[in-house]
């Protein structure tokens, strides 16, 4: 394909969609081109902006022929910043993208599609997020807050958002008009000049709660007072405000944070039990689809009061605790010593007394263990899914149950394959609709021993 080839436009159609919503088309010579923004079925006049050695990408020109299932996206912002990538496509069609998604994994993995379950989805699919990791760069007419575009580290400066909770937002705008009153500066790395690098939101729509963490470059800002006054004042739900130096801005982040407002948690229901979940704390970012998903898993595992159960990468405890008080013992796993620390708070803020937890990597940690019986083991892994080392303990340790939720299904089809070559059959799999208008989909699957 020489250089005049991958400029000129070309007329094509989209005959499916790949894993993150880009079209994919199929030139005369076979050569495959994924296309941002192109749903199947539609015909556009498209130009190859890269191209590799078996596929390219491209643009749409102008559509030919457009998809009935196409919609305006409501977001000003959808072409920019990339957050959103299905906000085009009708919310049913969405939901149905994301269910083959799965259904394909299964056919992959040489099981029945039929397996897959239909999947659990909203009733308003905007506005869910409890959290939200918001960047800041400084602009010409002052501070820029939003999300980093697509592949780059250019902020998009958000003027609506229809994912992030609607005070979380508020909060955001009011944030901004804060530090371009006081003249807080947004952090430029190439002149180390300014201030304030991201920061993090949480918000708990049932308590009406806010708590905010700033992510700074130096230890403090000379603003600080004002700052909090102001915010607190003018946003009654923010309930604490604190700072931290940050060297690594994750959630995986061990420098000191400091409070300079209230208090360093956020209250949150989930299924009749409270939680306290600092600043960092991992969980769900969708508080009504968790409650659902955790539902369909608990019913997937149908435990018994005298059940031993293990939740591997338990977090704060979110599963463990929210099963706890239908079987005999729960044991807690998490790399994140921290933590560990907010589950046995949240334990005992519940009264629960026979889930126990501990801090370590996973595959080390259950290698204790593995000499007891247990009853179904529950795995919840970060995107990159289960270890070998720990996927081969669970084998060892011949669990007749596996409940594995999982927010990535090219893992969850690895580690599927691993477990069904060691004796384990897949009885079924749901997905959850977690993060609608994006390519995401979590699952919650049941493998039973053979």
């Amino acid at each position: 394909m020489d250089q005049e080839t991958i400029t000129q436009n070309l007329i094509v159609k989209a005959v499916d969609l790949t894993h993150d919503g880009l079209g994919v088309v199929r030139l005369e010579d076979g050569y495959t081109v994924f296309v941002e923004n192109m749903l199947k079925g539609e015909v556009a006049s498209i130009e190859i902006t890269e191209r590799r050695k078996k596929f390219g990408f491209g643009k749409v020109v102008e559509f030919i022929q457009k998809s009935p299932f196409r919609l305006v996206p409501k977001c000003k912002h959808f072409d920019e910043c990339g957050g959103c990538r299905l906000m085009h496509m009708d919310y049913d069609v969405q939901i149905q993208f994301k269910k083959y998604r799965l259904e394909l994994m299964m056919k992959k993995l040489n099981q029945d599609p039929s397996l897959v379950d239909d999947i659990i989805c909203m009733v308003n699919p905007y506005y869910y997020r409890n959290k939200v990791e918001i960047k800041f760069a400084q602009g010409e007419k002052g501070i820029k807050a939003g999300f980093f575009r697509a592949k780059s580290h250019h902020v998009v400066d958000l003027n609506e958002c229809y994912t992030m909770g609607k005070k979380s937002f508020e909060l955001l705008t009011l944030i901004k008009n804060v530090c371009n009153e006081l003249g807080i500066k947004a952090y430029n790395p190439e002149d180390e000049t300014g201030i304030l690098k991201s920061c993090v939101i949480r918000e708990s729509t049932r308590n009406k709660e806010i708590v905010i963490l700033l992510n700074l470059a130096k230890d403090s800002f000379e603003q600080e007072a004002a700052f909090v006054e102001k915010i607190s004042t003018k946003s009654l739900l923010v309930k604490g405000i604190g700072v931290v130096n940050a060297q690594d801005e994750s959630t995986y982040s061990s420098d000191e944070i400091r409070l300079i407002y209230g208090k360093g948690f956020l209250n949150e229901e989930l299924l009749g039990i409270n939680f306290e979940i600092g600043f960092r704390s991992f969980f769900q970012v969708n508080t009504i689809q968790t409650e659902r998903l955790y539902n369909k898993a608990m019913e997937y595992a149908r435990l018994k009061k005298k059940d031993k159960v293990i939740d591997a990468y338990c977090g704060i405890g979110s599963i463990a605790l929210s099963l706890a008080k239908k079987v005999y013992k729960v044991f807690g796993i998490e790399v994140i010593s921290s933590a560990i620390t907010d589950a046995k708070k949240n334990a005992e803020i519940n009264g629960i007394r026979n889930a126990f937890f501990e801090a370590g990597n996973v595959e080390s940690v259950i290698q204790k263990w593995k000499k007891y019986k247990f009853d179904c083991v529950f795995v919840d892994p970060p995107r990159k899914g289960c270890s070998k080392a720990f996927l081969n303990t669970l084998l060892n340790m011949k669990v007749e149950k596996i409940v594995y939720i999982s927010c990535n299904p090219a893992t969850l089809t690895r580690d599927l394959e691993f477990l069904i070559k060691g004796g384990y059959s897949v009885k079924g799999v749901t997905p959850v609709d977690m993060f609608p208008q994006t390519q995401h989909v979590e699952s919650v699957t049941l493998l039973t021993l053979n």
